[in-house]
Parts: C-alpha cells; sequence; structure tokens
C-alpha cells in the first residue's frame, strides 16, 4: 500500500505540472509485500515493555500474536507484579491482558504457556487461584468473543483438576478441543508408580475428558516431557522422558478417533531410535520431528536433524539441508509443522542453509514443496541477529509470519529495554 500510495502522488504531481493526460486506471501493483521484522511485546502506543516477555503464540491467520511478560506496562491497570499473558492484534496494534480471571481480578500468581485457536477468539494458559485449602493450578480458557474465562482442565465428570505447569496446554483451532498434561490420581487413573501425570484431551462442546497418553509403570520414573497437538484435535503427539534413573526417551501419537496409540520411535525390526517431540499437521498425517538417528541412507553427518514423516505412507524427507543439498554441519532443533505440512520451521546453528545468505539464523523454515530455506529472524535492517541463542516462536498456516523471543537489541531500532522480547517477521519469503 505504501509503494502504490507514493505512486499514484507522483503522477498526479507530474500531470498537473506538465499537462499530461493519465491513463483511466493504472495497473495494479503486484510486487509481494517486502518481508520485515517488527516488535510484539510493546504496549498500544509502542512503549517498550519494562520486563521480559516470552512463550509466544500466533493465530492460523497471522493477525493476532499471545505472549507471556513481567512487564507491567504494557495495558493499564495491570498492578498485581506477576507474569501476565497478553494478545496484541497485529493488525489494529491493539493490545489486551488475557489472564483476568472471571470476574475481571487479577491473578495473585503467575500465568503462563498460551495457545491461541485458529481465528484468535480462544486462548488457553495456565494460571494458579487462590481457593478453599491452598491455591489451585490449572489451565484456562478466554473466550474473547463473550469475554468469559473458564477452567479447562477438567475431569471425565467436570470436577477441577491440578494442571501442569511444565508442559503447556494446547488449543484446537476451533477452540473445542484442548489437551493439557494433569495428575494422574486425579482422574482415577493411579499415579505414584513410576509416573504421576498424564496428558489429557478435554472436549469442550461434549463435556468430556479422556487420558490420551500411555502409563508406564514401576521404575524408572517417567514423565512427560512435551506434548503438540493436531489443529482439527483428533491427534496427540508427545514424548515421555525417563528420570530416575538413565535419560530414556519415548515418542508416541494417538489417534483421538480410534483411540490408537503409535510410537514413532521404533525401527521396522523394533529398536529403540531417539525421536524428539513430532510437531503434527492439522489432520496428523504429517508429524516433523529432530532427531539423530540417520534415519534415511546418506545421512552421516552425525547431528540432529529435522525430518517431516507421512504417517500414512512412512515416507520421509530430511528438512534441514544445506542450500546446495548437502549434510548440515550443526545441529537442528524444534521442528514446527504447517497445517498443511508444506512448510517446516527449526532451529539451527548450521552455516550455508540460504542461499546467498551467510548470516546465520537460528531460526529458518524450508518449504518441502519448492526446497527452499529461509531465514526467519532477520533484523529489521538486515544482517545477522545478536543473539544466536534458541527462541520459542510459533508459524501461521502459511508460515507467512512468525512470532519468536529474542535477546537481540538489533532486531529493530530503538530497541534499548535490555530485556527479552517477542518479535513477528511479516511476509516471509
Amino acid at each position: 500500500m505504501r509503494h502504490t500510495t507514493r505512486a499514484a502522488f507522483a503522477a498526479a504531481l507530474v500531470a498537473a505540472v506538465t499537462g499530461a493526460v493519465l491513463p483511466a486506471a493504472a495497473a495494479a501493483d503486484t510486487r509481494a509485500p517486502a518481508p520485515r521484522t517488527e516488535r510484539v511485546s510493546v504496549g498500544a502506543s509502542g512503549t517498550q515493555a519494562n520486563g521480559p516477555s516470552d512463550a509466544p503464540d500466533i493465530s492460523a491467520d497471522g493477525r493476532y500474536a499471545v505472549f507471556a511478560s513481567e512487564a507491567t506496562n504494557l495495558v493499564r491497570g495491570d498492578t498485581n507484579d506477576r507474569n501476565d499473558i497478553y494478545l496484541r492484534d497485529l493488525r489494529t496494534k491493539k493490545v489486551e491482558r488475557i489472564s483476568l480471571q472471571d470476574s475481571g481480578a487479577q491473578y495473585t500468581s503467575h500465568a503462563g504457556d498460551p495457545s491461541i485457536s485458529a481465528n484468535g477468539r480462544y486462548v488457553t494458559y495456565s494460571a494458579q487461584v487462590d481457593r478453599a485449602g491452598g491455591l489451585y493450578s490449572g489451565t484456562f480458557m478466554k473466550d474473547r468473543k463473550t469475554g468469559r474465562t473458564e477452567i479447562v482442565s477438567l475431569s471425565d465428570d467436570d470436577k477441577p483438576v491440578f494442571g501442569d505447569y511444565v508442559v503447556g496446554a494446547q488449543v484446537s483451532a476451533d477452540g473445542r478441543y484442548v489437551a493439557f498434561v494433569s495428575e494422574l490420581k486425579e482422574h482415577g487413573d493411579g499415579g505414584g508408580d513410576g509416573m504421576w501425570t498424564g496428558i489429557y484431551l478435554r472436549d469442550r462442546k461434549e463435556g468430556t475428558t479422556r487420558r490420551v497418553s500411555e502409563i508406564v509403570t514401576g521404575q524408572p520414573t517417567w514423565i512427560i516431557g512435551g506434548m503438540s497437538l493436531s489443529a482439527d484435535g483428533r491427534h496427540v503427539g508427545y514424548t515421555l522422558g525417563q528420570v530416575r534413573p538413565g535419560l530414556g526417551g519415548r515418542t508416541y501419537t494417538y489417534d483421538a478417533n480410534t483411540g490408537t496409540t503409535k510410537r514413532l520411535d521404533l525401527s521396522s525390526t523394533g529398536k529403540d531410535l531417539k525421536v524428539g517431540l513430532p510437531s503434527l499437521s492439522k489432520d496428523g498425517r504429517y508429524a516433523a520431528f529432530e532427531t539423530v538417528e540417520p534415519m534415511l541412507s546418506g545421512d552421516t553427518n552425525g547431528k540432529s536433524d529435522v525430518y517431516r514423516l507421512d504417517t500414512r505412507t512412512g515416507a520421509l524427507k530430511k528438512v534441514t539441508r544445506k542450500a546446495g543439498g548437502g549434510q548440515t554441519d550443526a545441529d537442528s532443533h524444534q521442528a514446527r509443522i504447517s497445517p498443511d505440512g508444506r512448510h517446516v520451521g527449526f532451529i539451527s546453528s548450521a552455516s550455508g542453509l540460504t542461499a546467498g545468505d551467510p548470516a546465520k539464523g537460528p531460526l529458518y523454515v524450508r518449504d518441502l514443496k519448492d526446497g527452499v530455506t529461509r531465514r526467519v529472524n532477520v533484523p529489521r535492517g538486515g544482517g545477522q541477529s545478536e543473539d544466536q541463542g534458541w527462541p520459542a516462536y510459533a508459524l501461521s498456516a502459511d508460515a507467512k509470519r512468525f512470532v519468536f523471543t529474542s535477546d537481540a537489541a538489533n532486531m529493530v531500532p530503538g530497541d534499548t529495554n535490555g530485556a527479552r522480547d517477542v518479535f513477528v517477521r511479516r511476509n516471509v519469503r
């Protein structure tokens, strides 16, 4: 819009001076908007946050970004001096605080781990509230259309159960399903015999809750390591971690329609493989994950790479490659897949991933259709981010917008708050 407006003004000025006759209709500017990096964790007027921000998520349409922040100056009336959840409308620049109780009261403890529905109507988060007998720690949902806030970490008989602060809840695209981690004993599923927590899927329409994760009993001790939910709410990907003794792990997917569980970390011969948390496409067909295992012939770099698995056909594609097609020279992690399975985001310290761009990421996205990898966290003026640590990030459905965290001061001009911020990269291409 900016280029079109300036072009029209210049043409009118020339016509007025020279008396030239303009054509009845100018040709439309079909050029794609240029990529641009903006700071998300600011007040509506652009005021810098006076505290660090983290845990970003973005709606599927790329309009709304949510994040957690310790800042107290993003909205008026923030006096609880606690970590809160905020939403920024990337179109209007409006900022609103999501983490308020249904009464409108502030929380007296921290809130975190936001997840947003496809159109930005629903936002889930973890928080603690005072109740008889002490603090209640659970998962809450804000309906931005009605303004109501409800507890969604509920048992099958609709009783509030304690949620897990370590692994944040996930909401489906339409807000109907919420996957959350909770204590097994709160649901009558045992607990205490080598495993205490499980993953539960709440169907808000039907008012039901079911356990979707496996229970490993006996020693050693196992915990939920991570969780992802497909956009349709049907499939859950998760990892279990062994904490005492050893550092073993298992990776699963669960299909809520069939009630079946499948391990993704087993070879064709039944051998245990080291496979990270799978990120699932909208219908669960594609799963993207990191692994140090040589999943395909020719994978000899000994590094952690990202792959995409077609769970229907078993076909594998290696995501992390150099621009010329060669193997990477460093590890890659934290795969995030788009709903259609075409784009996969990842974090890497490898070099040579993007053609003609010597700068390092660490955040990238690969288009598996055109075979091109693009660097995402590019400072507004170009160059390389000062922060090469692992960011938290999320991507829109078309992978044209990414939200991510950074401690760098060179992502946008005027970043002088000395705190971690959340940024958005628009028009990634």
